[in-house]
């Protein structure tokens, strides 16, 4: 049974409480969370971002706000008479016009609030997509001291802003350099039609979560499995197809901890795989796929990382390190977007056992040994399992 209450209540700025009881086995008490979200931009109330917040069942939170307030820290405390605000580890993903952040909880209680951490405006296109022949207007931020080249294009340029006519879909680079060294930035212009197939290189951003306990005469099993903002770089292979190249840059994570008790033979087997860190590209895929004549796009991705399997028997234990797979996700072609220069989507989908190499319908598999040993073993079917929470963004890249 999951019960929510709202209530405002009265501190900085505009504050909310959220108190979220939740008693998934009857036999157990309830426990509370209470989270407090805060904007704190009490001098620009106009600008500042809303913060919503939803529950991802069993354990975690899903926090948005709106995808223009991209220099927006999610921040957390369990304590608000302290100074000791933290920033989130997990980062921002966009889905659709929002920032997502996925957050796995275990307090009984927390506060979160949004944080400006740099300026209001980043490096855009405006129009992100246009039709042969039309323009865009690049924008970005000047700030007295620094100097800032375009390319492709005119090379250095000054004022915040840049009108541009590209004939196909180009990426453009802005270079900021200034006294303290050189950034770069960029952003695309999609020229229809079909713009979104002559792109040459893509970053793919991917988080999941999934988490299922079950058991049945002789087993049990608590396999929990996230990936948050891993990414992959992708290359044309071939047209309207583009796959993994083994590079993955950025701070992304990922993570696999299953448990397994096996006690069908008499006596007790338990087997768990442990793993966190970034991705590994060994058996880790990324193909993306767009169809100009259906103006459709869809993708499948396979995330790994390295891991540790133990095995417990008789009280004695072996352990050996590999790499595991975090999980699989199939997307089904869907409408390439007409607004945005990004592929992007929250979508909570289904959990399928066993590898999957032509999917029916959207779906997530955690496709590794113990995880999959719940299908072999008829203690959980294809239908039963909760549903994994699956965020990705795939944009045009240099």
């Amino acid at each position: 049974m999951l019960r929510i209450l709202f209530v405002r209540i009265d501190c900085m700025c505009h504050t909310y409480h959220w108190q979220v009881v939740l008693n998934p086995v009857s036999s157990l008490k309830p426990f509370y969370i209470s989270l407090c979200g805060l904007a704190m931009a009490c001098a620009a109330e106009a600008t500042s971002p809303t913060l919503s917040l939803s529950l991802v069942p069993p354990a975690t939170l899903r926090f948005s706000w709106p995808s223009n307030f991209v220099n927006w820290q999610l921040m957390s405390t369990t304590n608000l008479s302290s100074a000791n605000w933290q920033a989130v580890t997990q980062a921002a993903v966009p889905s659709g016009n929002s920032l997502v952040v996925l957050f796995p909880f275990s307090n009984t209680s927390g506060y979160f609030r949004l944080e400006q951490t740099g300026g209001g405006c980043v490096f855009q296109a405006a129009p992100p997509v246009i039709n042969s022949g039309g323009s865009s207007t690049l924008t970005w931020c000047p700030v007295a001291g620094e100097t800032y080249r375009l390319s492709p294009g005119p090379g250095v340029v000054t004022g915040g802003s840049a009108s541009v006519s590209p004939t196909v879909t180009t990426v453009y680079t802005l270079t900021t350099s200034n006294a303290m060294g050189i950034t770069t930035d960029f952003t695309s212009v999609i020229v229809n039609p079909c713009g979104f197939a002559s792109v040459s290189n893509w970053v793919a951003t991917l988080s999941f979560v999934w988490d299922q306990f079950a058991t049945a005469p002789g087993f049990s099993f608590n396999v929990s499995r996230f990936a948050d903002k891993v990414t992959f770089h992708l290359t044309r292979a071939s047209d309207g197809v583009f796959t993994f190249d083994g590079s993955s840059t950025g701070k992304g994570k990922l993570g696999i901890t299953d448990v397994e008790d096996d006690s069908s033979s008499g006596s007790l087997i338990t087997s768990t795989t442990s793993g966190y860190g970034h991705l590994v590209p060994l058996l880790s895929t990324f193909v993306l796929g767009i169809n100009c004549t259906s103006n459709t796009y869809g993708f499948s991705a396979i995330a790994a990382v390295d891991a540790i399997d133990t095995e417990t028997s008789g009280g004695i234990s072996s352990s050996s390190p590999r790499t595991a797979i975090a999980g699989q996700v199939g997307i089904l072609p869907r409408p390439l977007p007409t607004g945005t220069n990004t592929l992007s989507g929250t979508e909570d989908i289904p959990a399928v056992g066993g590898l999957f190499l032509l999917p029916t319908s959207d779906c997530y598999a955690p496709n590794d040994f113990i995880a999959n040993d719940m299908w072999i073993n008829g203690v959980i079917n294809n239908g039963e399992t909760d549903p994994a929470t699956v965020i990705w963004s795939i944009a045009p890249a240099p």
